[in-house]
């Protein structure tokens, strides 16, 4: 694991559970795993506090223990990978809002806060904290519980009786409850739907709309007949793909009218990496010999979805020339220097400059080759340049990794600089908020509200647009890791 990975994990444990659990994470996350008592003397934590930020990291799934050889002792260790997966909340929630409402967002919300509950005390803690919003009833956030995002313990779904849990809501005696079915929620039907947006939209930005809505059509049969992760899905029939789109796209005349030029189009095989902006399918879908039937094509998504994270990250950093190089090089495969500067058509020094800065980058690499000279000669070494796409993609894994730490520490640092006024206006907001749902007069709200200055407003905003700045960026990041991720499931 990456020093920069320690970074970023550090700094998500910090921002959401404190110092305490920063502490066993870090360690955890150097030593690999360790017993409850070296924690404790590594840490310098009592063995309450080692034993509370463990119970913590268990409860959220950051961790996991097993048995020591002797089976007597349990060693803890920390998953990083589910401790990233937090500051992918806000995208959750935002899915889940967009298919089921705001209903369905109130829940994983607060089942997110508290990693695990029963039905009955998810609908109390949300029904009591939200008791002044009219849209969060109880009957509406019960028929919200059957949302397929929440996976049950048990297979059957236990009847929630709504009178039972304004009961328990009015008494506040929680322990009332009889049900025992534990909910947690099921990232991977997360992202799942983040991966299917993903290659809806960039076939929709490749060739139309209408592209993008076959797309889905073909993904829906996916799962119907294919492992959700498969690398290839198992051929769908183009005349099921006909009838579904006829049942369903009634919106879109021009997909069923061209409907067997779409998949022609989505089917056509790339053929140079040069043109992997021209070619329609990118590697998305494949056809069978025929063309009678059609297949999702994940890895070969993932593939294309990093080729183009790649060259865009390529010419942020070093321009469009050395994009252009890049591209040359992935399609050659193998290019001497000199070959290089001709198919680029640059000038000789700009384009070795560019060559290097890119091998500086590793974005690309040499290999060095023996060429044979005439009789009588010496052999001569050739290095030609060539691009290993895995190792590449570690590389700019770690540089998303660093990019995320930084973005988090300047986003703590924001806070904490202005820790003062920004709890002041959550203060203000909260008295202001009490005080509409009261209709008390507008004249003793806007009193309240003139208790935050002019100069402190102008603060205040300046630190909201930095922090809403930090946030996209920080989203943006999560979304390129994602990719990254998802093209390493098919390495192997």
């Amino acid at each position: 694991m990456s020093h920069q990975l320690g970074r970023v994990v550090s700094v998500i444990l910090q921002r959401y559970f404190g110092e305490n659990v920063q502490k066993v994470g870090d360690d955890l996350f150097t030593y690999g795993s360790k017993p409850i008592a070296l924690l404790v003397k590594s840490t310098g934590l009592s063995r309450i506090k080692v034993v509370e930020s463990l119970r913590t990291l268990l409860k959220y799934d950051l961790a996991m223990f097993e048995p020591t050889p002797n089976e007597v002792i349990a060693d803890y260790r920390l998953i990083p990978e589910n401790v990233l997966l937090m500051i992918r909340y806000p995208r959750y929630l935002l899915q889940i809002k967009t298919k089921y409402g705001s209903e369905a967002e109130i829940l994983i919300e607060e089942l997110l806060q508290k990693a695990c509950s029963t039905a009955t005390v998810l609908l109390v803690s949300i029904a009591v904290k939200y008791k002044d919003d009219k849209q969060a009833s109880v009957a509406e956030l019960k028929e919200g519980s059957e949302i397929p995002t929440l996976v049950p313990v048990a297979t059957i779904t236990p009847e929630i009786d709504v009178r039972a849990v304004i009961k328990i809501m009015n008494s506040g005696n929680l322990a009332e409850s009889s049900d025992n079915v534990y909910w947690k929620v099921n990232y991977d039907r997360f992202h799942q739907d983040i991966r299917d947006e993903i290659m809806i939209k960039a076939i929709t930005r490749r060739i139309d709309e209408n592209a993008g809505e076959l797309l889905r059509h073909m993904l829906q049969h996916m799962y119907l007949t294919s492992p959700a992760w498969a690398a290839e899905s198992t051929l769908v029939p183009a005349v099921e793909l006909r009838e579904a789109c006829l049942r369903a796209a009634a919106d879109k005349p021009l997909l069923n009218q061209y409907f067997d030029q779409y998949l022609k189009v989505l089917g056509r095989k790339k053929k140079s990496a040069l043109r992997v902006t021209e070619e329609s399918g990118c590697g998305t879908v494949r056809a069978d010999a025929g063309g009678r039937g059609y297949s999702v094509r994940g890895a070969g998504a993932a593939r294309g979805c990093l080729l183009a994270l790649l060259e865009g990250l390529v010419t942020e950093r070093l321009g469009y020339k050395a994009a252009r190089i890049f591209r040359i090089i992935l399609d050659k495969k193998y290019i001497e220097e000199d070959d290089v500067q001709k198919n680029a058509m640059l000038p000789n020094k700009e384009c070795k400059e560019l060559s290097y800065k890119l091998l500086e980058e590793h974005f690309i690499s040499l290999q060095p080759m023996r060429k044979t000279a005439s009789a009588g000669g010496m052999n001569k070494a050739v290095y030609l340049f060539h691009i290993n796409l895995h190792d590449v993609a570690h590389t700019v894994q770690d540089m998303c990794y660093k990019a995320l730490g930084n973005v988090l520490r300047r986003a703590s640092h924001e806070r904490a600089a202005h820790a003062r006024l920004l709890d002041k206006q959550r203060r203000v907001r909260s008295i202001v908020h009490g005080m509409r749902l009261r209709a008390e007069p507008q004249q003793n709200i806007d009193d309240v509200e003139e208790t935050l200055t002019p100069s402190e407003l102008a603060v205040l905003q300046g630190v909201e647009k930095r922090l809403k700045q930090l946030s996209a960026a920080e989203l943006e990041i999560d979304k390129n890791l994602f990719i990254l991720k998802w093209y390493f499931m098919y390495t192997h």
